[in-house]
């Protein structure tokens, strides 16, 4: 065990890199479960703890690939066993790629039991759930299982699979949540949306309901479609339909999952730095959760989570002053390292306000060099790299999320070296990576006056 505690953005110390997350609430405590990739698409699973979803104590390795893999573990979900009222018994699922009797690799899931969600014990080959045949690709992926439980006992089962003459993933169920029972994969109908040429099961929640699909396309963005029963059809969403979005050159957060807690369905996702090991690999954290809801008219989105209020530790009282270029420059460093909350209020400006004009804040990677985030008409936001001193910038990301904000609205920025998010009025509009870790040194672009009330927190 490592032992370590950290906050906001989460990245284990204990390893070189990790990427997809999904989680479990028990009894009071946050499980994060994190896929180790220092190699490979995935070695392994580490876990980490927190009393209240924002602080992290990292207890390293959970489960490691057996010496059958030959090329990666892929990740997975936990669950209670339905007979744990008397078992007392937690169960995951995870996957590996081996090589079959024919010499062709091929991925199958495999599952492990728990008393405590800590100590993890696999189960035998005789619990492998092979890939069905009759509905998808022997060769294909098979991996994943995320579960929604059934009315009558028991579970659905979402995962990424690929079904045979079409997109989509994979479907079943299990009466006892470790034998299951491959079903067709669901009816997708992309009426308003271009198929994608491969798609991976993020997770599915019911909400008033109707079932919500969180599913990724090509590992830069998670999309949302919707049907009236857990088999589907679904269909987009014809709001939102990007959940998570990357629309630059850089990919800065993937594969969002579901989390089930007593007061509110949570997501998890994990955000993605601009860096890599020597092996090719990602390094990235685990991103701060956010809650998941549905408006009237039925709508996907992922919102501020109230539970990041403990992120906000130490106040630091700081002014803002120009130095002869665009940004007026906090007049104190704050604490990148161990996190920190910036929040206000802005006044959108109007349609046709030249971008020149847009309000926003600034972000320091380097002496002069930062990051900025403007706000424009309607909440539309762009993030890209300008210098101090110049008025000159580089956009590398859009995001319009179609939500009807009001005139002023509030914005909230959560930052840890060189990741970050950023939300209008609670909702989430993207997560962003800078080029370097910031130094601490931050500024706001307040041409018109636009920017009110900030307030600043170090995390630690």
């Amino acid at each position: 065990m490592t032992n370590a505690t950290q906050s906001m953005f989460f990245k284990s110390n204990g390893v070189d890199a990790h990427w997809d997350t999904w989680m479990f609430y028990h009894e009071g405590t946050y499980y994060l479960f994190y896929l180790i990739t220092e190699y490979s698409p995935g070695e392994g699973f580490g876990l980490a703890t927190s009393s209240d979803g924002v602080t992290w104590t990292d207890h390293g390795w959970a489960i490691k690939a057996s010496d059958k893999m030959v090329t990666y573990l892929g990740t997975g979900a936990v669950w209670k066993s339905p007979d744990f009222d008397t078992s007392g018994r937690f169960i995951c699922n995870y996957s590996e790629w081996r090589l079959e009797d024919d010499g062709r690799q091929t991925q199958n899931i495999f599952f492990a039991h728990s008393q405590d969600l800590m100590n993890w014990t696999k189960f035998g080959d005789d619990h492998i759930f092979k890939v069905d045949t009759r509905y998808y690709e022997q060769h294909g992926r098979w991996d994943c299982i995320f579960p929604l439980p059934r009315p009558e006992g028991g579970y659905y089962g979402y995962w990424t699979a690929t079904p045979k003459n079409t997109v989509g993933f994979g479907f079943g169920q299990s009466d006892d949540g470790v034998h299951w029972e491959a079903l067709p994969s669901p009816e997708l109908i992309w009426e308003g949306a271009d198929p994608p040429h491969s798609m991976e099961a993020g997770a599915v929640a019911e909400f008033n309901g109707s079932y919500y699909a969180i599913v990724g396309q090509g590992s830069r963005t998670m999309k949302t479609m919707i049907a009236g029963n857990p088999a589907g059809p679904y269909t987009v969403a014809p709001i939102n339909y990007a959940l998570l979005e990357n629309s630059g050159e850089h990919k800065h957060t993937y594969f969002a999952r579901f989390l089930r807690t007593p007061d509110d369905i949570l997501v998890n996702h994990h955000a993605v730095t601009r860096f890599q090991l020597d092996t090719g690999r990602d390094i990235c954290y685990w991103a701060p959760l956010k809650r998941a809801f549905v408006d009237d008219n039925g709508t996907l989105w992922f919102g501020y989570w109230k539970g990041n209020e403990a992120l906000k530790k130490n106040a630091v009282s700081t002014q803002f002053a120009s130095q002869g270029g665009p940004v007026q420059m906090a007049d104190k460093l704050v604490d990148a390292q161990g996190g920190v909350v910036i929040e206000g209020r802005v006044n959108l400006p109007a349609a046709g306000q030249p971008e020149s004009d847009w309000p926003g804040l600034y972000i320091e990677y380097a002496p002069g060099l930062g990051s900025y985030i403007q706000v424009g008409p309607a909440g539309a936001a762009h993030f890209g790299l300008m210098a101090e001193s110049e008025n000159q910038s580089q956009r590398e990301d859009v995001m319009a999320r179609a939500w009807p904000f009001g005139d002023t609205v509030t914005f909230r920025t959560l930052l840890k070296e060189s990741v970050l998010e950023f939300y209008l009025d609670d909702l989430l509009i993207q997560s962003y990576s800078l080029p370097a870790e910031a130094t601490g040194r931050t500024g706001i672009l307040n041409p018109t006056g636009a920017i009110l009330d900030i307030q600043v927190w170090n995390a630690v």
